[in-house]
């Protein structure tokens, strides 16, 4: 990627945006409350925007090196974002895993001192293949009973995969249908969804 292919700002806004997150986890492990900065969900929000609004713009960027409509574009989009993603996760994974029993009893005496409710055991402690498996294929988030198995906040990158998994597909449907029936066709989809 070129210097000028860069939007600085939205980078640096999404830079804003991860620190946001980390500021408001921090805030809720010690249970202190601050406006705004205190609910990570809205950094999350913003953040997950940005970076989508980033990928197409990236996307229209590439096309004419590489077109969507031919699938070794597809697969080397996918490649290029699961080595961005999964290996640095897969030694996280590994570590909270290894580490579960002694991050519980951490989180316990925290809670404790701040008079919460302790954490669900299965949190810190599920070793299981099932867990473990769901977790290497990123495929967790589909699961309610499997999207909260370890200590680490990576439901977010369950729901990254998800998205990159259908993004080929979305900007086809551009291509095909033009923006506005896309929003149309997606929006309808997702209604039926729910």
């Amino acid at each position: 990627m070129t210097e000028s292919s860069r939007i600085e700002c939205l980078d640096g806004l999404r830079a804003a945006a991860a620190l946001w997150v980390l500021v408001g986890h921090c805030l809720l492990l010690t249970g202190w409350h601050l406006p705004v900065l205190g609910d990570p969900a809205l950094g999350v929000d913003l953040f997950i925007m940005l970076s989508g609004f980033l990928m197409v713009f990236h996307y229209q960027l590439r096309q004419d090196k590489e077109p969507w409509q031919r699938p070794e574009t597809w697969l080397k989009f996918w490649t290029r974002r699961y080595f961005r993603i999964a290996p640095l996760f897969y030694v996280m994974l590994f570590l909270a895993l290894a580490l579960g029993p002694y991050l519980y009893e951490s989180r316990m005496v925290i809670d404790g001192f701040l008079g919460r409710a302790p954490q669900a055991p299965e949190r810190f402690l599920d070793g299981s293949l099932k867990n473990i498996a769901a977790h290497l294929t990123f495929l967790f988030g589909l699961s309610p009973n499997l999207a909260y198995r370890t200590p680490l906040p990576d439901w977010s990158l369950g729901l990254e995969m998800q998205f990159y998994a259908v993004f080929p597909a979305l900007m086809l449907l551009v291509r095909r249908f033009d923006w506005i029936w896309s929003v149309i066709i997606v929006a309808a989809l997702g209604g039926l969804a729910v």
